[in-house]
Parts: structure tokens; sequence; C-alpha cells
């Protein structure tokens, strides 16, 4: 795959007592792998007009977003697994926990797939049940 990419992560939360809620980002950026894990690397807008700069590392069952942000966020998402982590809010804390039920990669010459299907809790309780759907092409096959 060639290192300029075009990445579309598409986000679905099956909600408590609410609608879907799809959200979907697509943004150029730059790509490596090294051994047997993939790297992507691209920045977002925040709101507020901050520029975000956001890693995604792949492997196997196993993802983990950065964000390098003033928070330095991080999620890790690794079927079977459980991860903790909290995000400072004005209001005080926010205790975020995610549980990966499935990580699937696929792989071909010129784009990358992975799916993530995983349960949200905020404060310790379920909050939803979502899938991630990453898209990573070679900006020459994307045309």
């Amino acid at each position: 795959m060639n290192q300029k990419v075009i990445i579309s992560l598409t986000g679905l939360q099956y909600a408590l007592e609410q609608d879907e809620a799809p959200i979907e980002v697509i943004t150029f950026g730059t790509y490596f792998k090294k051994e047997q894990e993939h790297f992507l690397f691209y920045e977002e807008v925040a709101e507020g007009g901050e520029t975000v700069k956001c890693r995604i590392r792949i492997s196997e069952k196993r993802i983990e977003l950065n964000k390098h942000d003033a928070l330095k966020s991080r999620l890790v998402f690794e079927e079977g697994e459980e991860f903790m982590t909290s995000y400072q809010t004005p209001y005080g804390p926010i205790f975020v926990g995610l549980m990966t039920h499935l990580v699937e990669v696929s792989e071909k010459e010129d784009f990358l797939l992975a799916k993530i299907m995983y349960g949200l809790e905020i404060n310790d309780e379920k909050a939803a049940d979502c899938t991630l759907l990453l898209k990573v092409q070679s900006c020459e096959e994307a045309g």
C-alpha cells in the first residue's frame, strides 16, 4: 500500500432508548507497515478549531487509537478484553469502559479493512453497543 492514504472511520452506536447515531470521518493520512503491524497517522480538527494529531496501530486482534490533544486520549480495542480510561471534563472526570467483542482485520495490496464491535460503559453504566469500521485505501487507488 502507498504511504499516502484515505482513511475512513465509521462508527455506529446502538444506545439504550435512543436512535442509532452514525458518525463518519474521512481524511487523508500516512500509512506504513512494520513487521505485522499497520500504522496510520492523520490530523483532525476538534471543536474550537484545535488540530489533533492521531495515530492508529493495528495488529491481528488489537487496535489502538491515540489522540495527541490536550487530553492525550488513548483507546485500546483487543478482542475479549476490557479497557478502562478516564476523560477530564470541566464537570469532573468521566470513566469510560470498552469491552471488545470482535476485532477483524483484512488486508489487500492497496486496501485495509478493520471492524470492531464493542460495548461502551460510562461511569460503570452500559451506554451503548458499538461498531467501528476503519477503511484505508491508497490515494492512487481511490482516484
